[in-house]
């Protein structure tokens, strides 16, 4: 019924004045409050909480790998880099370990360019890699260094629509860094 019929009938007395009013006038009124609730309750662009993640690059600010294993990865084929790699074992996820040490499957955090071609030679369409030490990255090579690989290894991962997931304290870095971080990657939440 458009607006112009629904006037007509009103002028005529047909249909009584709250009948009007309920019929056109509050379905506006909760449209428009629709609207205004979804300006306040819409999501940050750089910010997602959604359950598994779809190929990309993000930022995860908890050691919780229970739940990003179980609850963000799925079922996907998961590799990491890591500095704590205690915190996969029960995963038995293939894991480089970040460390000065020499031992089968370390890596020394300056190494950056052995770091990458593991990486590279690692990852396989749609899987997952987790880097957790990117503290240690950056304590030992340098902000640039450390962001110009990740942004590299990044690249590499979304041209095989992978996902890659920094596991990072941004506590433990200086305001700017994060920032950087943040512009580049996703923060899961």
């Amino acid at each position: 019924m458009s607006i112009d019929f629904a006037l007509f009938f009103f002028a005529k007395g047909i249909i009584p004045g709250e009948v009007y009013f309920g019929f056109f006038y509050v379905p506006f009124a909760l449209g428009i409050l629709k609207n205004l609730l979804g300006i306040f309750t819409s999501k940050n662009k750089q910010e997602t909480n959604d359950k598994l993640l779809s190929f990309g690059a993000y930022l995860y600010p908890s050691l919780n790998i229970d739940r990003l294993v179980n609850e963000f990865l799925g079922d996907k084929n998961v590799v990491a880099i890591a500095r704590n790699p205690h915190l996969f074992e029960k995963y038995e996820i293939p894991i480089l370990w970040l460390s000065k040490v020499e031992k089968e499957n370390a890596i020394s955090p300056t190494h950056l360019e052995r770091i990458h071609h593991w990486v590279v030679t690692s990852i396989k369409s749609e899987d997952a890699l987790i880097i957790d030490g990117v503290e240690y990255l950056i304590l030992e090579n340098g902000f640039e260094p450390t962001f110009k690989f990740l942004l590299n290894l990044k690249d590499h991962i979304l041209l095989r629509n992978s996902i890659l997931v920094l596991v990072v304290d941004e506590r433990a870095l200086e305001e700017k860094h994060a920032f950087l971080l943040q512009r580049e990657f996703k923060k899961i939440i």
